[in-house]
């Protein structure tokens, strides 16, 4: 199997997060971006007059449907401090989203692009159900909700049944 057609039947066997009352599939929408980012921590302290924000301490940030867990984050504002640009993640990083997870040491969130680079040392592990994919990075496109691995790429897939 090449890494084509194992990136492609991964992408493929990986279901869209949650379901609306209709039974239908529901994906990451700009709708989405606009609903509030809720961060829980022990500590914060900002910088550069609110430029850079550090939570640290059981740190849990959730976001429509998606929450991340670590260590420490830095939030990245832009400089007018109206937008977020971007956040890291450092430490223990556990990412959920609908039936997916993801494990890591560090992810790296650019809010624009709703996109999350996940690395780790050795690897950095994703699932849903029984399915799991690793590499030491990991690549989400939040939008498309699709995977692109790099470096090393195992992945371990189960059949699935004819429903």
């Amino acid at each position: 199997m090449t890494y084509t057609s194992l990136f492609l039947a991964f992408t493929l066997l990986a279901a869209p997060p949650g379901f609306s009352q209709e039974g239908k599939k529901k994906k990451f929408s700009n709708k989405d971006r606009q609903e509030p980012i809720e961060i829980t921590s022990d500590r914060m302290r900002s910088e550069n007059g609110g430029q850079k924000i550090i939570f640290s301490g059981n740190v849990v940030i959730v976001q429509a449907g998606m929450a991340i867990t670590a260590d420490i984050m830095e939030v990245y504002n832009t400089p007018d401090k109206k937008q977020t640009e971007e956040i890291v993640a450092i430490g223990n990083v556990d990412i959920v989203r609908g039936k997916k997870r993801m494990k890591g040491d560090r992810a790296v969130y650019l809010y624009q692009l709703q996109k999350i680079i996940l690395t780790g040392s050795p690897k950095a592990i994703a699932w849903e159900g029984n399915d799991t994919i690793e590499g030491r990075e990991m690549i989400f496109l939040i939008e498309k909700d699709r995977f692109i691995v790099n470096e090393r790429v195992r992945a371990k897939l189960f059949p699935k049944s004819g429903k």
